[in-house]
This record gives C-alpha cells, structure tokens and sequence, in this order.
C-alpha cells in the first residue's frame, strides 16, 4: 500500500503567530527555517507547502500582524463622540508595547524596517500600505471631527505627527522606557 498523504492536521494561523514570535525574537535576517520548525513542530516541506519559502512566510507573518493591528485601530478610533478621546485611547494602548519589559521586542514593522528585511520590494511595499492604512484612519477620524478643534487645525498635519510619534516611540521601545515616560510623551 502506497502512503497515504496526510492531511494538513495543524493550524495554519497558530502556525503564523509561533513563526511571528521567531521573526520578532530574531528579526527576519537572523531567523532561518530550522528556527521555523523548531518553533512550530513542523517539517520544511510541510512549511513550504502551506506558506512557500522564508520570504512568502515572512510576508504571511506581516500581513497577519498588520491586519490586526489595523483592525484594532479602527474599533478604538472610530469609537465614541470624541476625535481627541479615541485617539488618546489608540495611543495610550500602546503604552504596554512600548515601554518596560514587554516593549524590548519592539514593533515586528519597524524592526523589519531597521533590520534591513525592507530592502525587499514587496516587504516595504506592505509596511508603507500599513503606515498609509493608520495615517488614513487618523486623518479620516480628525477630518470628520474637525469642528471639536481651534481654527486653523490641520487634521492632515496632525495626523502625520501622531504617526511620527507611535513610529518614534515604537524605535525607542528597544531601550525598555519607563512606562510613565511614553504616557507623558504622548
């Protein structure tokens, strides 16, 4: 009797967000695909089947990690009467992320950027789509809210600059900041 293929019997989400830790941990130069099996119990040719080579995997992992994020900023900018009290919520939430302990790792999207995996066209391509999707949400929010701000507010400006900070402090993330710090920056 021939063998039999077996059917795919893992997660292909769970999958991602263990392959994602590798990425974040290691960055995308420094991980390879032994580091991938190692850390999702599966074997090369069952990875390749189900997510191609390191790059289509790490493309997989980014968009993952980017459409989550996006999602999460919709629900919070969008939420209540207030332009100024859901963007102040967007960014106080990130506080966690930046600061402290669990803010060392940094963000998976700007490490990639300063690990020089954006040098590849179609990762920079998907980070600058994500900065874009944020900056648009932010400017969308601030542009539909625009009577609660003085005169002469520029919701366009103002949204540049509060990308230019979460970018800003997601780079100093690294340096572990105090958390007290971050929300006094913000």
């Amino acid at each position: 009797i021939g063998q039999m293929a077996r059917p795919r019997s893992f997660d292909p989400d769970e999958a991602l967000d263990l392959a994602r830790d590798v990425f974040w941990q290691k960055g995308f130069q420094g991980t390879s695909l032994d580091d991938i099996t190692a850390a999702t119990g599966l074997a090369k040719p069952s990875l390749y089947a189900a997510f191609g080579d390191k790059n289509a995997l790490f493309l997989k992992v980014l968009e993952r990690y980017h459409a989550r994020i996006v999602a999460h900023a919709e629900r919070i900018i969008n939420d209540g009467p207030s332009a100024r009290d859901a963007v102040h919520r967007w960014l106080i939430g990130f506080v966690p992320f930046c600061s402290g302990v669990r803010g060392k790792r940094g963000c998976l999207s700007i490490n990639t950027s300063a690990d020089g995996a954006a040098e590849q066209k179609e990762v920079r391509k998907r980070i600058e789509s994500f900065n874009r999707k944020l900056e648009e949400l932010l400017q969308d929010r601030l542009r539909a809210d625009r009577a609660q701000f003085a005169d002469g507010f520029d919701p366009d400006a103002t949204a540049h600059t509060i990308m230019a900070i979460y970018t800003g402090l997601m780079v100093l993330a690294k340096d572990a900041p105090d958390a007290a710090h971050v929300r006094a920056t913000l």
